[in-house]
């Protein structure tokens, strides 16, 4: 049997490879066409570029592990059944999920490695790609607005801003949550918008509430009309240190809305992305168990079959994600329904489609 292992990965190593280069260029030519599209002037070296994208490529790797293990499974049962080497190993007493042993432990794997970059990785890559993005955004005229904006600074503070408009050097709906030594919320911060002049800003209209052991507001909420204060530099420079909540990682997020929860404050989008963040790299392990059958079944029409069944389970797992990010954003759909459906759905189709292949 290790010897049928042996065999089954032979065949799946390098179109498993190719999947994930051939998606990681696909995502990151989308990357380059937006800054493309964004940078004029050719003021930018081609340098800067690079490593833009070169500090891209751990969050577009995790995305792509999914489809190089779709593609070299496909690819693999494919090329087996087509050339009859499947026929004769399953002559010889070996069940179609004992072929594919290999090939799933392959996309377990894989799907650990997304996880583990998501956590480890990709955070700290993103933040340096924001650095590059703002030293190349410097050169350029008009910097771009941002939205629903969170940061943390070096002291722990929470920050969260609703509207970033440069052009009008202004700041709209602020909230800051400060915590004390042991991680406790001690106060919350809002303001209706705030200013910059140098290195303070200025916050007007707004209230600081604090709150007792419990956490709960004690009653002594202190409104002000104008409040200045030094923020930290990532908020003064928000374009290099600003993180969406995709880009953080799970522990970052997981704390993001263990705050927002003790001030009450709406955590569907948070909670939903966080599930999100660990289905799409379990996805590998749920595309292993839809391609082998598939493909096994749909051999006969020639090698090439695996390339067309991974183009079009990618399309509709996409398609059935794409929905439910989009309902589960909205409130419709519940986070966790939201971010394991597609895998859940996907998931039962393919065992069901293995089972009856034995």
């Amino acid at each position: 049997m290790r010897l049928l292992d042996r065999h089954v990965l032979a065949h799946l190593v390098v179109p498993f490879l190719i999947g994930i280069l051939l998606f990681m260029l696909i995502l990151l030519g989308e990357v380059a066409y937006h800054i493309g599209s964004t940078i004029v002037g050719g003021r930018v070296s081609a340098l800067l570029i690079i490593k833009y994208l070169l500090l891209r490529a751990p969050r577009a790797i995790v995305w792509s592990l999914p489809f190089g293990s779709l593609l070299g499974v496909a690819m693999a049962v494919s090329g087996l059944a087509h050339h009859g080497e499947l026929t004769a190993i399953r002559s010889a007493g070996v069940s179609m999920p004992r072929l594919c042993a290999s090939a799933i432990a392959i996309g377990a794997l894989a799907s650990v490695l997304g996880i583990g970059m998501n956590a480890l990785v990709v955070p700290s890559a993103m933040r340096e790609a924001q650095a590059a993005l703002t030293e190349m955004m410097m050169t350029q005229p008009v910097a771009d607005e941002a939205y629903d904006q969170f940061f943390r600074d070096e002291q722990g503070r929470f920050y969260y801003v609703a509207e970033m408009l440069p052009a009008e050097n202004l700041l709209r709906r602020v909230m800051i949550w400060d915590r004390d030594s042991e991680g406790r919320l001690r106060t919350i911060t809002s303001a209706e918008r705030a200013g910059m002049s140098g290195t303070i800003w200025t916050l007007r209209d707004g209230s600081v509430a604090r709150l007792d052991e419990r956490g709960q507001i004690d009653g002594r909420v202190e409104k002000f009309s104008t409040k200045t204060i030094e923020l930290s530099r990532a908020l003064q420079h928000y374009y290099s240190e600003q993180r969406t909540p995709a880009e953080m990682a799970p522990h970052e997020l997981q704390e993001l809305i263990t705050v927002r929860q003790a001030t009450g404050g709406d955590t569907q989008r948070l909670e939903v992305y966080l599930h999100f963040k660990y289905s799409i790299p379990l996805a590998c392990l749920v595309f292993v168990l839809i391609a082998a059958p598939l493909a096994h079944r749909y051999s006969r029409h020639g090698t090439y079959t695996g390339v067309v069944l991974a183009i079009v389970i990618v399309f509709l797992y996409n398609g059935v994600r794409s929905w439910t990010l989009a309902f589960g954003l909205a409130g419709t759909l519940s986070p966790v329904f939201a971010g394991w459906s597609p895998d859940v759905l996907f998931g039962i189709v393919g065992l069901l489609l293995l089972l009856r292949e034995r």
